[in-house]
């Protein structure tokens, strides 16, 4: 008798980017505007929205829609501003 195989055994695992989510959201507004409250309350809000773009696709999207729509400095330009980088 064969065992049973747990039925989400290929279903992505998106904890780390659901906590980077976070606490990207939640310090980025607490350092702009010193209430905890409303940090807290963006954290959970930027989570929930990051799950609802990223439901039902392939674990590391957050991470290439990142690459692809945010530039930080100007040392290496992202695949929006120069279509050659590309993926």
């Amino acid at each position: 008798m064969a065992r049973p195989v747990p039925r989400n055994i290929d279903k992505p695992n998106r904890t780390p980017e659901y906590v980077t989510t976070f606490i990207i959201a939640y310090y980025g507004t607490l350092f702009l505007f010193s209430k905890a409250f409303l940090s807290v309350g963006l954290g959970f809000m930027a989570t929930y929205v990051m799950y609802k773009v990223t439901l039902d696709k392939p674990e590391g999207m957050a991470l290439r829609m990142a690459y692809r729509y945010i530039q930080i400095g100007k040392l290496r330009p992202s695949p929006k501003v120069c279509k050659r980088l590309e993926i």
